[in-house]
């Protein structure tokens, strides 16, 4: 019944829904949050040593070309030609399949509306879509663990900082490249560019394919590498963002961990798993996302500012030279 309401009813619920979990004070955190984002994001597109000026300048107009979906909608749903009745289930059901499909009706012969929410407001997930070019965050997942309104910043850019980080990522995965700043499939590299970027995410393919998950199950690095480009990009635009933050800038410790410790573990809790390895050998071999824990340690261990946090040295677990760190973004 539950998943009636908030498949027919789904922005009514919402409206209950932020009302008591996500206000509009929440919402101007998270937005914030999300500029911090885009300002971290262009920066590194400023400083990459392999992209052109003239790619660098296309990358960061589809970069702030990308449309918010925050929390909810600025718009809600009109629900007020439904007519409800408690007795009447199936006769509910009817009348709410009608408005559906007068409200899919009335979008014929109209221009497409890029800020149209695809979710609820109350559901967990997130995503980026490339042929619109929009991220979207519910106010479902903008909860605890990867946000929380009361928490500090080091927490929060840990958190949600790098979920949202990662789906800007998309915009620039391997796949979401080959789409412009208006969602269409088209080509804005120059063609040495492409070459650099295809030549580094084969090598973030090939990183990822000597994780171990099981015995002698591999991650498939050629299958999740759209995601572990995101996780990578996301961890870096999320710590770069919560440099632009007093915390950030600062050293004071809180419970005996550094702001970049904090920020760190932040990232950790939030992909805190329990599988059985039937699972997990079913989910290696279908799913586009990484297991839980490579989805810290992959990234973490390519990026120098986790190895300066916890001074990591030669021979500690997740240490990786040098030249064998990957970074695209």
């Amino acid at each position: 019944m539950t998943e009636q309401v908030d498949g027919y009813l789904g922005e009514a619920l919402g409206q209950l829904y932020v009302k008591r979990y996500f206000n509009e004070d929440a919402k101007k955190r998270v937005l914030s949050l999300v500029n911090n984002l885009q300002r971290a994001f262009e920066n590194r597109i400023n400083h990459l040593d392999w992209m052109s000026d003239s790619t660098k300048l296309k990358a960061k107009e589809k970069l702030y070309a990308i449309i918010k979906n925050i929390g909810y909608p600025d718009k809600w749903r009109d629900y007020s030609g439904v007519k409800i009745n408690r007795s009447q289930y199936f006769e509910n059901i009817l009348a709410l399949n009608q408005n559906d499909y007068k409200s899919q009706l009335a979008k014929l012969n109209k221009a497409v509306d890029k800020t149209e929410w695809g979710l609820d407001p109350a559901t967990v997930t997130a995503y980026y879509n490339p042929s619109v070019n929009k991220i979207v965050f519910p106010a479902g997942i903008l909860q605890y663990p990867y946000f929380d309104f009361t928490a500090d910043d080091a927490i929060i850019y840990g958190g949600i900082g790098m979920v949202i980080g990662h789906e800007m990522t998309h915009a620039f995965d391997d796949q979401g490249a080959q789409f412009d700043k208006d969602g269409n499939v088209k080509n804005w590299w120059t063609k040495e560019d492409f070459q650099k970027f295809r030549a580094k995410t084969g090598q973030l393919a090939a990183l990822y394919s000597t994780f171990t998950v099981l015995d002698t199950v591999h991650v498939k690095g050629a299958l999740t590498l759209g995601e572990n480009t995101a996780d990578n990009g996301g961890i870096a635009i999320a710590y770069d963002a919560f440099k632009l933050t007093p915390q950030g800038q600062s050293t004071e410790k809180i419970d005996g961990f550094t702001p970049d410790q904090r920020f760190f573990l932040s990232i950790a809790r939030i992909w805190r798993v329990k599988t059985r390895d039937a699972f997990l050998r079913t989910y290696v071999n279908t799913n586009p996302h990484s297991p839980a824990m490579w989805r810290v340690n992959g990234p973490l261990m390519n990026f120098e500012p986790f190895y300066r946090a916890f001074d990591i040295k030669p021979g500690d677990k997740n240490y990786k030279s040098e030249e064998q760190r990957v970074r695209i973004w």
